[in-house]
């Protein structure tokens, strides 16, 4: 059943692709641009303040293969017609209910749902599309969790204990604003705060996140799950972090009894014999 390479996930379920964070070290960017490109004339509307188009597709676009072998020359199904530009494939809503088997989803792994250029009609009919079927466990994650803020303060976010929301934290930067962004959470939600289900993705980590007062505010908060991982790849200034900054986390996610996957690329780092592969539910 697993599509996916991604450890913690059985599926990726992308309505939505493209990203403008612009991240160096983004897997997602060299993809969709290695296998972007459409046939047909679209006419794109711009974002406002970002002067990038946006797209909404009510059906596939094609892409004509170049490469050597027996489908060259055959016009196939573009994934990412428009490259990593922002895209609304509404004809994949509709994926879930396909799968007749319970599965755990990353909801957008080609792209930042929560990102402030996504409209609010995109996220709305994604959560939706989720509602519809629900027994699939579905799991977002951002760079931006004060998106989430914003949707909690309009009524838009969903509580459901088969939607678990992400938050990225690579640095001390990216640890305030989790922290933050969790703690209006929980303010807006009060009573209902421990049934809306946050996570972490360390990943990759590029600094030791627990020497700071956000790393323990995030800790103090109901977290149900942390993700951690290195960075991959052979690029050039590649961060590899040290043992010490895994143990740190690990440690302190020990302390406040909070699961947490260790995702492969920190093998080389800490040895299989330490690896935890710990799920908030049973996996």
């Amino acid at each position: 059943m697993n599509n996916t390479k991604i450890e913690w996930c059985n599926s990726t379920w992308n309505p939505v692709t493209g990203c403008l964070h612009d991240c160096k070290y983004c897997y997602a960017r060299k993809i969709a641009n290695r296998f972007g490109g459409c046939n047909e004339k679209w006419d794109r509307i711009l974002t406002p303040h970002y002067n990038v188009p946006l797209t909404e597709l009510d059906e596939p676009l094609t892409i004509t293969r170049s490469s050597a072998g027996p489908r060259n020359g055959q016009n196939v199904k573009a994934p990412f017609p428009f490259g990593f530009d922002p895209t609304f494939h509404k004809y994949r809503l509709d994926e879930p209910q396909k799968w007749v088997k319970p599965r755990t989803v990353f909801v957008g792994s080609m792209t930042d749902l929560f990102g402030e250029w996504v409209p609010d009609r995109w996220i709305k009919d994604v959560f939706a599309a989720c509602e519809k079927v629900s027994q699939h466990r579905y799991l977002f994650l951002t760079k931006n969790p004060k998106r989430y803020v914003n949707l909690a303060a309009k009524g838009i976010m969903p509580i459901s204990e088969n939607m678990l929301f992400g938050a990225t934290v690579t640095n001390l930067l990216t640890a305030r604003a989790a922290a933050n962004a969790i703690r209006e959470l929980r303010d807006i939600f009060c009573g209902y705060a421990e049934s809306l289900p946050l996570f972490l993705s360390v990943e990759p980590l590029l600094e030791d996140i627990t020497c700071t007062i956000w790393w323990k505010e995030i800790n103090d908060c109901y977290i149900d799950w942390v993700i951690i991982g290195a960075e991959t790849g052979n690029h050039k200034n590649k961060v590899v972090p040290s043992k010490e900054w895994i143990d740190n986390i690990v440690n302190d996610c020990k302390y406040s009894g909070i699961p947490v996957f260790m995702k492969d690329s920190l093998i080389p780092i800490i040895g299989e014999e330490n690896m935890r592969r710990n799920f908030p539910w049973r996996a």
